[in-house]
């Protein structure tokens, strides 16, 4: 497997593999590039101006409200909760850095960048696929893009972010899977789209 997916043996390593169905796809999935994977913490009355270093650092406008997101792959904020993010970067030295500039008396840094793996499903039948599992509710006025949620798929703890909804096709959601239940989570996402038929782009394409 190439070192580009992850410092570790990716615990999808030989199911997650590039596969082109004989037939026509309406979803794609993707085990993502994940260098580096940040959990953030604030105390109420430092929230704002952690937020403020978040985005300073990674170099995007802060979320928009306590469930929401910015930035992309090479540098993402995710608003978990009030005063609690996950940071997404390409820097493999991200944790450090925070650590540096989120002392104590602001908040808590933790590193969980061999702790979850990242999964991009993407489509016109994204969404329905995913409503199999997901106690939620991925109507785009309800789940609009860039819009953040900590939910279950099967008892698998998942976060979901939505990057894109169009009547073209343009879904796009991506999953972070604790690392222990990525191959089950897999195997469940795998069979959920087998109906609509799916391709599996190679891992890191995403």
């Amino acid at each position: 497997m190439s070192e580009a997916i992850s410092p570790a043996v990716s615990p999808l390593r030989g199911h997650s593999e590039a596969r082109v169905p004989a037939g026509d796809a309406a979803v794609t999935l993707t085990e993502r590039k994940l260098v580096s994977l940040v959990q953030v913490a604030a105390w109420p009355e430092t929230a704002e101006q952690v937020e403020g270093i978040l985005a300073s650092l990674i170099g995007c406008a802060p979320p928009q409200g306590p469930a929401g997101s910015s930035g992309d792959a090479g540098g993402a904020i995710l608003a978990l909760s009030p005063g609690r993010w996950l940071v997404e970067s390409g820097d493999p030295r991200l944790a450090a850095r925070l650590g540096e500039q989120i002392p104590p008396a602001l908040g808590a840094v933790a590193d969980l960048s061999h702790a979850r793996i990242a999964i991009r499903v993407s489509g016109p039948k994204a969404a329905w696929v995913l409503a199999k599992g997901l106690a939620l509710d991925l109507h785009p006025q309800a789940f609009p893009p860039m819009k953040v949620a900590q939910s279950a798929v099967h008892e698998v703890g998942v976060v979901v972010r939505r990057l894109s909804a169009d009547k073209l096709g343009g879904d796009s959601f991506d999953l972070y899977v604790y690392r222990g239940f990525a191959l089950s989570f897999w195997d469940w996402l795998t069979e959920a789209a087998a109906e609509t038929g799916y391709r599996v782009d190679p891992p890191g394409s995403a």
